[in-house]
């Protein structure tokens, strides 16, 4: 299994910690965000497969999360949002680095924060598991930029599901939407039967074109 490489992520006076997976310079490098039950350690098994794809993953800790420095807030319409800020700072980090094309995957908070991010930076492709939670209006998730891959179950526990197929209907440009027959959300999808035909789906799509 590929060993991660621990690496500091500077993010607007935080120091976020974040597990590099794979080798810079690359064509394409993804950014992995967690949810809020758990943090970086939970893409252990997911990252070494798309380095195997050729694209190194950078798992980070969202703020206030396994060694990461200051707070992860609570999203308030209108104001800035840290894990948004979080993201950001992450793909810059492997810009820096020499990524060509950033790939944005989320679960869950980590969902909305790639998401966010993607409203407004040049991102080749974004994921998003679980997310959006809550409802998001329509002409925000018309400003998605990118390829987009919605993936959530079609009975998720924490009420996601109807949230996912509105925004994704609004969604413009390439779009595609994997809904599994289940209850699981977030991480808890990638331990459930469909598991497998869930992570080789969001890897072949980060790794597309390749």
């Amino acid at each position: 299994m590929t060993m991660p490489l621990t690496v500091a992520v500077p993010s607007a006076g935080e120091v976020l910690q974040g597990d590099l997976y794979g080798a810079l310079p690359a064509r394409r490098a993804a950014v992995l965000c967690h949810g809020e039950s758990w943090d970086a350690l939970g893409w252990r098994e997911i990252a070494p497969l798309f380095v195997e794809r050729g694209v190194p993953a950078l798992a980070i800790n969202l703020r206030g999360y396994d060694g990461s420095t200051g707070r992860t807030e609570e999203y308030v319409p209108g104001r800035p949002w840290s894990p948004i800020t979080d993201v950001h700072a992450a793909a810059l980090l492997l810009l820096e680095r020499g990524a060509h094309e950033i790939a944005l995957v989320g679960s869950s908070l980590g969902g909305h924060a790639v998401l966010g991010v993607a409203l407004a930076e040049g991102v080749e492709c974004v994921v998003s598991i679980s997310a959006p939670v809550t409802p998001v209006p329509d002409e925000m998730s018309a400003r998605v930029r990118g390829r987009k891959l919605y993936v959530g179950t079609s009975d998720d526990a924490q009420g996601a599901t109807p949230n996912i197929i509105a925004s994704f209907r609004a969604l413009t440009g390439v779009k595609r939407l994997l809904l599994f027959g289940g209850k699981e959300h977030s991480r808890g999808m990638f331990t459930a039967p469909y598991a497998p035909d869930a992570v080789a789906a969001i890897v072949d799509f980060v790794a597309a074109g390749l």
